[in-house]
């Protein structure tokens, strides 16, 4: 999985999470990353719907498992104002890594993305890191070491 400057999107304006999955699905599918922007958008939905992907201090990880995704992305949005989201200290969300994996992938890639994401959201220096810089370099070097498993501290 490449991740580069373009996967990641700054002061994205939405109104819900729902909005946010239409926008993220409409981008992957532009970025051909995804063959059918309604399939994903509706995967996004259906997955937020069994359990919400909101976590805490203003991040949420929602994630497509669909036969539409075409290679395992991750999206990184930063929006413009807070979205109500069901979180785990009832904050709102600001900050989204949006999981995208071919069904086939759902088992393993995809756990291993999200748990390599996960356990860096409880790193304060990562936090901060990603809440406030607008260097979109220094966010891919961030992340891409996240999702390659290096220590980022």
């Amino acid at each position: 999985m490449d991740f580069k400057e373009s996967n990641i999107l700054l002061d994205v304006a939405v109104a819900s999470k729902e909005e946010l999955f239409e926008v993220i699905a409409a981008y992957a599918y532009e970025s051909g990353y995804v063959a059918k922007a309604a399939e994903t958008c509706k995967a996004f939905n259906e997955r937020e719907a069994e359990y919400s992907t909101g976590l805490q201090d203003g991040f949420a990880i929602p994630h497509a498992k669909a036969d539409t995704v075409l290679e395992p992305t991750v999206l990184f949005i930063r929006l413009a104002r807070e979205v109500e989201w069901e979180t785990f200290d009832d904050s709102a969300v600001k900050n989204v890594f949006a999981l995208m994996v071919p069904k086939e992938d759902e088992g393993t890639v995809h756990l291993e993305m999200l748990s390599r994401l996960a356990t860096a959201l409880l790193e304060d220096e990562f936090i901060q890191q990603i809440q406030e810089s607008e260097d979109k370099t220094q966010l891919v070097e961030l992340i891409k070491k996240v999702m390659i498993g290096e220590k980022i501290i």
